[in-house]
């Protein structure tokens, strides 16, 4: 089968009309799309407007990201609502998620997490991955871009680059991400004392416990075998840190 695609050259104009959805707002662009916040019936979607370049390159990324979406439905994964090919754009619409990123809040909002809120992040954020991975999917792309956070609520979105376990996409390919993911909002603390930079195992005030949890997922030990053993470590070494507040993940 030859697939045919839309050149994707100008942003899609505020207020027109694509397949029923009216254009709202210009979101933002990836490496593979852009995003659209757009409206039908009263309700607000996100159009997310696949890249011609990319779909050219690989072709078969579409329907796989599209079975992926499909297969999924955790109330804090964004749902696929529809698939659209038209002369002018070729994409999918996705259940509008309010919040902001944890990008949008660390860089934006400059916003210091305390470790209460670390852990209650990360708790959930574990939560969802365990559902994802016990889809037999490996998300691949978990950054603090992919992660809306409402209030209590947190949300992982961007499946773009999911894929199926196999011998080539691992698990633990999630891991290193997470690790990254913790770091950033260790981050949000950290105060400057040295001219000099350093890795962030010796910048950042951890305890032995929490340095080697971070280090098992950051690839510097033996990393673990599945997501389970992730969430249950990271319970156990954050659950009793002065000010933690009990979650329902």
């Amino acid at each position: 089968m030859v697939l045919e695609f839309p050149f994707f050259r100008k942003l899609l104009k505020k207020d027109s009309i694509i397949n029923g959805y009216k254009i709202l707002d210009f979101i933002g662009e990836g490496r593979f799309g852009r995003c659209y916040l757009v409206e039908k019936d009263s309700r607000k979607y996100i159009l997310k407007e696949l890249k011609r370049k990319y779909l050219k390159k690989k072709p078969n990324t579409v329907p796989h990201e599209r079975e992926i979406l499909m297969s999924l439905g955790h109330p804090n994964i964004p749902k696929l609502v529809d698939f659209i090919k038209s002369p002018k754009i070729y994409g999918y619409i996705l259940e509008y998620i309010e919040g902001k990123t944890a990008e949008d809040i660390i860089f934006g909002d400059n916003q210091k997490f305390s470790y209460s809120e670390i852990y209650n992040i990360g708790l959930k954020l574990l939560s969802i991955l365990e559902y994802v991975h016990g889809k037999n999917i490996v998300h691949r792309d978990i950054r603090i871009p992919n992660v809306i956070i409402n209030g209590e609520d947190v949300y992982l979105i961007d499946f773009g680059l999911a894929r199926y376990q196999s011998n080539r996409y691992h698990f633990s390919d999630d891991f290193s991400r997470i690790g990254d993911f913790l770091l950033y909002l260790y981050y949000s603390n950290y105060e400057v004392t040295s001219k000099k930079s350093q890795p962030w195992y010796n910048e950042l005030s951890l305890n032995e416990d929490e340095m080697i949890f971070l280090k098992k997922l950051m690839g510097f030990l033996p990393t673990y075998e599945d997501i389970s053993s992730v969430k249950n470590d990271f319970i156990h070494i954050y659950k009793n840190k002065s000010g933690y507040a009990k979650v329902n993940p």
